[in-house]
Parts: structure tokens; sequence; C-alpha cells
């Protein structure tokens, strides 16, 4: 594992681990993974097993997030400008071209990119991507800024990883992912999100692209998925028999199996 920093602005750091254990005499695709709300790369740890042998995988912590650089709590989100900062990455990874493989609000960022940077993506993996807001996202703010980033992560725990996940994994994703998050992050990212709506832009996209959701989650019903997803050209959903919504994180050896298979499959297209 290799871990990378390069300045995207002027005091703006983004920060890449790489995994490559793929054949060093040939040629290697390169895979940009992308975490949602209040993660980082530590959130793709139980996918890498099973991508790094094939393909060079390189995970961001997104401006804000993990080990990048912090935002203040006024800082102005903007979909274009965190597009920027993966059309930045890619190019700092020396690629034309990367599959994207995004989750929760990371998987709609990787939706829009293969939208309006097409040239950039080879395919998509979104898992549990909001195409448009769920309800309650701005009740986060107001217990974070009340409570505390881990009373809120505690909170929201069981509905995100389920009700198969240990009592050792809960503790894991409060402690050493979500919490710690900058408070000032999560303040001003958490006053973007309630407006997001890619509805019409998702509708925009030519490249492979394999969905994942939950039969049980309490964000959005596999319908609502659906109801967008079938009208993606060259699309694939996969649903997992579970209850929660963040797959990615629930369920990380599925979701990086379908992952793999669905990227040999574009390999060979």
């Amino acid at each position: 594992m290799a871990n990378q920093r390069f300045t995207v602005e002027p005091g703006v750091e983004l920060h890449i681990e790489i995994d490559d254990y793929t054949d060093p005499w040939a040629p290697a695709e390169t895979i940009l993974m992308v975490h949602g709300l209040a993660e980082s790369t530590a959130a793709w740890r139980g996918w890498v097993p099973q991508l790094a042998r094939n393909y060079r995988v390189a995970r961001l912590d997104l401006r804000g997030f993990g080990r990048s650089t912090p935002m203040t709590a006024d800082y102005h989100w903007d979909m274009a400008r965190l597009l920027d900062d993966l059309a930045a990455v890619i190019k700092h990874l020396g690629c034309e071209q990367v599959h994207l493989v995004g989750a929760k609000s990371g998987g709609s960022m990787v939706l829009t990119m293969a939208a309006r940077k097409p040239e950039l993506v080879r395919s998509v993996v979104a898992v549990t991507p909001p195409v448009i807001a769920a309800a309650g996202t701005t009740d986060w703010l107001v217990q974070i800024e009340a409570e505390g980033i881990e009373a809120w992560a505690k909170t929201t725990m069981a509905g995100r990883l389920g009700n198969k996940a240990s009592a050792e994994e809960v503790d894991y994703w409060i402690h050493n992912i979500q919490g710690k998050t900058p408070l000032s992050t999560l303040q001003s990212y958490l006053r973007w999100v309630p407006g997001l709506d890619i509805r019409e832009e998702v509708l925009k996209i030519q490249c492979p692209s394999l969905i994942i959701t939950t039969t049980g989650s309490g964000l959005r019903t596999v319908d609502s998925v659906k109801a967008w997803q079938q009208k993606l050209a060259k699309s694939e959903l996969l649903v997992i028999d579970g209850d929660a919504w963040h797959a990615a994180g629930a369920y990380p050896d599925v979701c990086a199996k379908a992952a793999a298979e669905f990227l040999g499959r574009v390999r060979t297209s």
C-alpha cells in the first residue's frame, strides 16, 4: 500500500491510498473509490483484497474527510468542485480513464461524474447512491451540533450497518471512521446534501454501470431505485437481501465480489 498527497488547490491537499498487487509486467486498469458522508479510505478496507490483484485500486479521502484537508463550517460545497477534484486525481494517477466505485453520496458523485465527464470514466459501480436526498438529513446536523458526531453515528448505526453487525464492528465505525470526521466539515457538508438531486443527470450515463441496493433500506425502496436505474443504458442492478442502507460497509464481501465480476465483464466487452 502506498500513500500519496497532492495539492488540488491552494490550501487544499487530497490524500490517496493505492493498493496494487497486479503483475508488474502487465498493464493494469485503475479503480478510483469514492466514500460517502462522514467516512474515509478506511470504509473500503474489506473491498481491497478482491480488487487489488487485478486492478490498481486508488482510495480517495474527499476534501474535508479522512487525511485530506478539513473544510470550514461555512465552506460552500459544490458538485462541480468535487468532480473537478476527481478529475484532478485521475490526472495525478496518470490515467486517461478509470473505473469509478462510490458509496452513498460518493455513489452520487461517481454517477454524476459519468454523466458530466464521460471521457474520464470506463465504468461505474454505485452502491446505495441517492439520486435525491433522503428525508431527515437536515435533522442529522441538528443532532451533531447538539450532541456530537459519535452520538449521531451511534444513533444512525443500526440503519447504516443493519441488524447483523457485531458490537465490535459498530464500535469501530463509530470511533475509527465516522468519529474521525472534522466537525466543521460535517457542518458545511450537511447543509449541501439536502439539496442533492441528480435524477435528470443520471439519465445521460452511457458507460457500463452496476447499481447495488438492499431489500430493507430505511432510506429508499428497491422500486425507487429501479425507477431510475432501468432508464440507464448498459446498467445492471444487484439487490442484496439485507436491512442496511450502507451496503458497501455492511456487506463488503458480497459487494466487492459483484463489482469484480462486473468489472471483469466490462474488461472483456
